[in-house]
């Protein structure tokens, strides 16, 4: 299970710090810190994060809202802003850049919790209208657990079993609970790596190992397998005879 990867754009490098290590302590990964808006917006085309905090009043020609309109043309994750202002101009300039939360500096610990979960749970629900409790973003895939979204690489599953609405997602030995359907999951997934197997079952292909007419062999898991779907997988790995 890989941590959150957070870009922090701030120009008080004490205060950057600061939510730096509150960040680590929390069990996100600091990607860097940026203390421009062009600095930020160069590192971002090269290493997208999957949650970013934007101060709004950078020092330079360009803001935090400039930089916030910039990646909505050009990337999809969440942002939050920090701020040392909580007025309402303030608060009303940053608004139409459609933000997924505020800050208000100095920062508490339990505040950014709080703030980047809530901001991940609101990004996942305007990619999936559905609602589901997982949604897939790039290559990863969140799960909510404990009252928080973690993040799990969409390879290292191995495979999905539904069960009504509910789906087991199995990557090793630990089962992850979500609520959704197996056909609208599976959408969300690179269709050159799961196939589905079964109604009941989807597989990484990359994890399989062996199979037959009747059953799929992931490591110690044995699946079964339907005659459409066998026809379709065995045209996957293209086998022969």
């Amino acid at each position: 299970m890989e941590a959150l990867k957070v870009l922090i754009v701030e120009d008080e490098m004490i205060i950057a710090e600061s939510i730096s290590d509150m960040l680590s302590e929390l069990g996100y990964e600091v990607m860097g810190i940026c203390i421009r808006a062009k600095q930020a917006l160069e590192f971002i085309r090269k290493n997208p994060p999957d949650v970013a905090l934007f101060d709004i009043q950078l020092k330079g020609e360009e803001d935090g809202i400039w930089l916030a309109n910039q990646i909505k043309e050009i990337h999809s994750f969440p942002f939050v802003f920090l701020t040392s202002y909580g007025d309402k101009a303030t608060i009303d300039k940053a608004v139409n850049t459609s933000p997924y939360g505020y800050l208000i500096k100095p920062v508490e610990k339990q505040n950014l919790y709080g703030t980047i979960e809530v901001a991940l749970k609101r990004f996942g629900e305007i990619l999936n209208q559905n609602e589901n409790e997982g949604f897939v973003i790039r290559n990863y895939f969140f799960v909510k657990e404990n009252y928080q979204y973690v993040k799990i690489n969409v390879q290292e599953i191995d495979f999905i079993k539904s069960d009504d609405n509910y789906l087991e997602i199995m990557v090793g030995t630990k089962k992850h609970l979500i609520r959704s359907t197996l056909k609208d999951f599976v959408k969300q997934l690179p269709a050159d790596t799961f196939q589905r197997i079964h109604r009941s079952y989807a597989v990484n292909t990359e994890k399989v190992s062996s199979f037959s007419s009747t059953s799929v062999s992931l490591g110690e898991h044995s699946l079964p397998i339907s005659k459409k779907f066998f026809e379709e997988l065995s045209t996957h790995f293209k086998t022969l005879s």
